[in-house]
């Protein structure tokens, strides 16, 4: 119990510390999200994000996610399926790998009853390979591993008529949910730095093991 709540005194401190990035926007989520959102997640980081930052909380979300043998595939497909039958607000949070490998579920848009909304944490790349030892050896690793795409993604949006908004705080992040969007999908994208993002996480887990010292 009293190491359970030095830990939770360690990630605020470290949340409360950080700049706008993937974990603070995750830890945020549960009390932005208006009440019992249904929240699909994508797997790699996004879930595992959650699944660190996602704090308890009376909100009541209904969370969705796809494991075992799916891996990415069709996850914006099965994010508008979630929000078709919806009877609540729908968000789908993933990476753009992720996204970009369903990406011409966006063809639907037309056939879609209610709306979604898309939180894209575009690192540019598979950020969860970045744990791995393959990551020191940059000769192979972004090429076989990380597989950046570098795509624009607010030109993307606009060929499929989606709304796009890049989100470079909190404050920005707060009024786009707030807002009506202008298309039945919209894509709200957070850029972020998947090296910084591990870095961050690694120094937070070396407070962590200072517990057990």
């Amino acid at each position: 119990q009293r190491r359970h709540h030095q830990a939770q005194r360690i990630i605020q401190s470290f949340l409360q510390d950080s700049t706008w990035m993937a974990p603070v926007l995750v830890a945020k989520l549960p009390e932005l999200l208006p009440p019992q959102t249904a929240l699909f997640v994508a797997n790699s980081l996004p879930i595992r994000w959650l699944e660190f930052f996602w704090s308890a909380n009376q909100y009541h979300h209904h969370i969705f996610v796809n494991r075992g043998a799916n891996g990415i595939d069709g996850t914006l497909s099965t994010a508008m399926g979630i929000a078709h039958r919806s009877q609540h607000p729908t968000v789908l949070l993933t990476g753009d790998l992720s996204l970009l490998h369903d990406s011409n579920g966006f063809l639907n848009q037309g056939q879609l009853q209610g709306s979604l909304t898309i939180i894209l944490l575009n690192n540019n790349g598979g950020g969860i390979f970045e744990g791995l030892p393959i990551a020191a050896h940059d000769d192979v690793f972004e090429r076989y591993f990380a597989t950046p795409q570098a795509v624009n993604f607010a030109q993307l949006c606009r060929t499929y008529g989606v709304y796009h908004q890049t989100i470079p705080d909190l404050f920005s992040f707060k009024t786009a949910l707030g807002q009506p969007a202008p298309t039945p999908i919209q894509v709200l994208e957070l850029n972020g730095d998947r090296r910084g993002e591990w870095q961050w996480l690694r120094s937070l887990q070396a407070q962590f093991a200072q517990l057990t010292d």
